[in-house]
């Protein structure tokens, strides 16, 4: 059984030998958030977990599990952020986690950074192994009262699209995108223009018509936003040159 008390102080340790207090700062004006900052970059911590990794390569979703909980339940961003790469570097083990974890885990989120990451790199790859069973929690999330659930339940998408690049997937994220296409939230139009985005690679037509039927009720910088990609390949619709 894992000592899960030294692997989480092991870990910390890390964090804490690659703080920078001058990106920190940079975190701190990018992401509101309460939780403490020690500077660390996204490869910074992969390159932590990637370690850890290497080093537990036979292990079990009830052997990880604690040793993520501990993790998050520290107080600062790096621990939360070490402890979903943990989940994403044992993609197997997704499929195990129960619907009640993920629940549990809206409940802290209030910022976008942690939203995307558990979204993108958990909840949808968690969705995309039992669709039948498990989109319905992606609709209950966007009609959520809660700002970062219902982004949370956006961004999954594109995580689930990734891998599931079929039209019944695509008419699974557009319907999403019907729940919340009027509001004015930052977090939630800047997740649909996100998600939109992430669909005109593979069905551009598709994001096309849709942006027709709604340009009236979505916000116009999602239009521009998805337009620009659509033409140039990016969403400033400034070409590459």
């Amino acid at each position: 059984m894992m000592d899960v008390p030294a692997e989480k102080k092991r870990l910390l340790e890390q964090i804490e030998a690659r703080a920078d207090t001058a990106y920190a700062q940079v975190v701190g004006r990018a992401v509101s958030s309460p939780l403490k900052v020690y500077g660390l970059r996204v490869w910074e911590i992969r390159q932590i977990v990637k370690g850890w990794r290497k080093a537990h390569t036979d292990i079990s979703l009830e052997d990880l599990l604690p040793l993520v909980e501990a993790l998050w339940a520290g107080p600062s961003r790096e621990e939360r952020l070490v402890a979903l790469e943990l989940l994403q570097h044992y993609p197997h083990l997704l499929p195990e986690l129960p619907w009640t974890w993920f629940d549990n885990r809206q409940q802290d989120l209030n910022d976008w950074e942690l939203t995307d990451v558990l979204g993108v790199g958990v909840l949808g790859p968690w969705v995309a192994h039992d669709t039948e069973q498990r989109t319905g929690h992606l609709h209950r999330l966007v009609l959520s009262d809660d700002v970062w659930s219902r982004r949370l339940g956006l961004v999954a998408t594109i995580g689930l699209f990734r891998t599931r690049k079929n039209t019944e997937t695509l008419s699974l994220v557009l319907s999403l995108i019907d729940q919340v296409k009027e509001e004015q939230h930052p977090a939630i139009t800047k997740a649909v223009s996100w998600v939109l985005r992430a669909l005109t690679k593979d069905h551009p037509e598709e994001v096309v018509a849709y942006l027709e039927q709604n340009a009236a009720a979505l916000p116009r910088h999602v239009v521009r936003e998805v337009r620009n990609k659509l033409a140039t390949g990016r969403k400033n619709g400034k070409r590459v040159r």
